[in-house]
């Protein structure tokens, strides 16, 4: 893990963050709505939370055409974007702390991590009860809607390390220079 985070650090500068931002946009203009298009309920993924009840209500509404393409969104695409986005919120996180020179735990940067292994969990499930789909499985289905808001907590707890890291970085660096002037 040691090798890895040092890596990451040595490897994460402003032009590597900027392309990977580029190539993300990909993913929520070009390829998900087109692989994921889920009409104008939109996907399960995108909701901040919902229990058995309205997920069921979701599924029915799909019908199974959009069921069946949903699958596969979920198995291709939504497969790569957690893992691309968790890298790229890493590699930020990492050169935050780098460019401000932050004395921070170091691997804090892995964060993300936690949000892509829900997101997957969340994906893996969404697959079950699509694919067993008219079955009902309460208890699973509010699982599903738990992992999803756990999720988008993990989410929110990111933009905020994010923010706290700026912060502390900026008011760091007037610190040390305001200490520096003559």
């Amino acid at each position: 893990m040691e090798n890895i985070t040092t890596w990451l650090f040595r490897v994460t500068n402003i032009r590597l963050i900027i392309g990977m931002c580029v190539v993300y946009l990909i993913f929520p203009l070009f390829l998900l709505p087109n692989i994921i298009n889920t009409g104008s309920v939109g996907p399960l993924d995108l909701l901040i939370w919902y229990n058995q009840d309205s997920l069921y209500e979701i599924l029915t509404s799909y019908g199974e055409t959009i069921r069946a393409r949903y699958i596969i969104g979920l198995l291709t695409v939504d497969l790569a974007y957690p893992i691309f986005y968790g890298t790229l919120l890493t590699m930020i996180l990492a050169l935050i702390i780098k460019n401000f020179s932050i004395p921070f735990y170091k691997k804090i940067i892995f964060i993300p991590y936690v949000v892509v292994l829900f997101d997957l969990t969340e994906n893996s499930i969404l697959i079950f009860l699509l694919s067993t789909y008219p079955t009902k499985h309460p208890v699973i289905a509010d699982t599903a809607g738990f992992v999803t808001a756990t999720k988008w907590s993990g989410f929110a707890i990111i933009i905020m390390i994010l923010i706290y890291l700026v912060v502390y970085g900026i008011r760091r660096r007037q610190s040390k220079a305001t200490n520096n002037a003559p």
